[in-house]
Parts: C-alpha cells; sequence; structure tokens
C-alpha cells in the first residue's frame, strides 16, 4: 500500500471510530498530524477487538498480534496492516513511549475477558491506561517531557474516560460489559446485572450523578496540569473541550441513560474546538 493510500485509510478507521479525537487532530499542527490519526486509529481498533470477538481467547490473540506487528512496523518492517505501518513510523521515531503503548494494549485484555468493572480503582486504573494513555502518547508525539505530563494525562484520562463510558453505556450493556464500578452499583442498590438487563433505576442515576461530578473533578485537575505543558503538547489535549457538553447532554432531565446515547450539536462541537484554550 503506497503511504497516501495508508494514510487516508488511517484517516479514515479514526474519523468513523472516533470522530471527536480525529477532529481535534486537524487543529494540531500540519507535521503532528499523521502520527495523531494512526495513534486514534490504533485505539479504534483495540477497541473494536470487543465488538468483533466471541470468545476471551480470540481476543487475547488479537491483542498479542497487535504487539508483535508493532514490535515489527517499529524495525521497519511492512505487516500489511496500514494502522500498524502507520504506527510504526512514530514509534521508530523514537516519538513515542513503547510501555505507553503496551498499557494501552494490556488495559484491553478487560474488554474481552473481565467485562464488568468489579470497583472505582479498577475503573480508574483502566481509564488511565486507556484513555490518560492516549492522551500522554498523543502530547509525547508533539514533542511533550517533563512532570506535568503524568498527572495531566492521568486526569485527562479519568474525565474524559468517564464521560464517554457514560455516553456509551447503552452500546456497552448491549454486548454485555458494564464499565460502571459494580461497588457503587451495589452501594446504591443495584447491579451490573441489572443494567445489563436494562432496567433504569433511581439507584443507576445517582451512580452516574456520582461519575459526573468525579469526571468534573478531574475535569479541573486535568486543565490545571496541562496549563503546565509546552504549548505544542497542549494540542494533544483539545478532545477536553468535549467533556462539559457532554456531561450537560448526559444530565438532561428525562433521557433514559441505558437507551439514548448523549450527544452535542456538530456545529457546536466545532465551534468549541475552534475556541478551546487549555
Amino acid at each position: 500500500m503506497h503511504e497516501a493510500e495508508r494514510g487516508d485509510t488511517v484517516r479514515r478507521i479514526a474519523r468513523s471510530g472516533d470522530p471527536d479525537r480525529a477532529l481535534a487532530a486537524l487543529f494540531a499542527p500540519r507535521e503532528a498530524r499523521a502520527d495523531l490519526f494512526a495513534l486514534y486509529a490504533f485505539n479504534v481498533e483495540l477497541a473494536r477487538i470487543a465488538e468483533q470477538v466471541s470468545e476471551s481467547e480470540l481476543g487475547a490473540i488479537r491483542l498479542q498480534w497487535w504487539r508483535e506487528a508493532l514490535e515489527r512496523a517499529a524495525k521497519g518492517e511492512a505487516t500489511g496492516h496500514p494502522v500498524a505501518d502507520a504506527l510504526g513510523v512514530t514509534l521508530a521515531q523514537g516519538k513515542l513511549s513503547p510501555g505507553r503503548v503496551e498499557a494501552l494494549i494490556e488495559a484491553r485484555a478487560f474488554d474481552v475477558v473481565t467485562k464488568i468493572m468489579p470497583d472505582g480503582n479498577a475503573l480508574e486504573a483502566y481509564l488511565k491506561d486507556t484513555a490518560g494513555a492516549l492522551f500522554a502518547l498523543g502530547a509525547e508525539s508533539l514533542g511533550a517531557r517533563g512532570p506535568s505530563l503524568e498527572p495531566a494525562s492521568s486526569q485527562a484520562g479519568l474525565a474524559y474516560g468517564l464521560t464517554g463510558l457514560m455516553r456509551a453505556l447503552p452500546v456497552h450493556a448491549a454486548s454485555g460489559r458494564v464499565y460502571l464500578p459494580a461497588d457503587a452499583l451495589m452501594r446504591h442498590g443495584t447491579s451490573p446485572e441489572r443494567v445489563l438487563a436494562g432496567t433504569t433505576s433511581e439507584a443507576l442515576l445517582a451512580v452516574l450523578a456520582e461519575l459526573r461530578r468525579k469526571a468534573r473533578d478531574a475535569m479541573d485537575e486535568a486543565r490545571r496540569h496541562v496549563a503546565q505543558l509546552d504549548p505544542s503538547a497542549q494540542a494533544a489535549f483539545r478532545p477536553l473541550c468535549l467533556v462539559e457538553p457532554y456531561l450537560v447532554a448526559l444530565e438532561k432531565s428525562g433521557r433514559d441513560p441505558l437507551r439514548e446515547i448523549a450527544g452535542v450539536n456538530p456545529l457546536y462541537r466545532l465551534w468549541r474546538m475552534a475556541r478551546w484554550r487549555p
């Protein structure tokens, strides 16, 4: 596959599976966009594994394939997969932490093996290694280094990840996955089993309200740390501009969180992206 064709394919995968991050990449410096699209497309491919396999063993095989493919691609070998080959270029240039890439792959084992989030600590660890790692890797590709990157990416991952999981609740429940912490559900008087059964209750609404507060607290912390990063690296955190609009949509009175995916007006989404400041 020619480089131009590969780039088109990578961008198409990113846009179809993660339109918000793909839109944010367009506001990054031109020379960094290919790296960001490769990274976001890679995350899309990992996230899709749980939707494509029926057995955990098959999911584990696919995750291992990605480990081996990226190792080969980083050495300049062609894997035949446009996303692996594109991300391999970024890895070969030393722009990304291999440890964070591995953590991102490893965290996706939850999607295909465990499927029920046991508690709040497990959820925070999952979000740190998925959404948080993605923010950190994006910032690394833009040259970010220094002590502020870890707290910025962790808090950004918590804010953005919680918001995304609440929006995707109907999709995840339909596929047999519950990312809301089981201990919080039981503390409020419901359970993962009732979520999977499609039962919307006052207890579920209370858990979601609790998670929205947590997302907003994390957002405040993320802003503080992102402001300490180099301006060029701050571009990786642009998707955070959609956290508050999505949270507002999530708490809209009368919506059923198990049957409706909260969204925002596309023009307003674009306006927020264009006006974003850390």
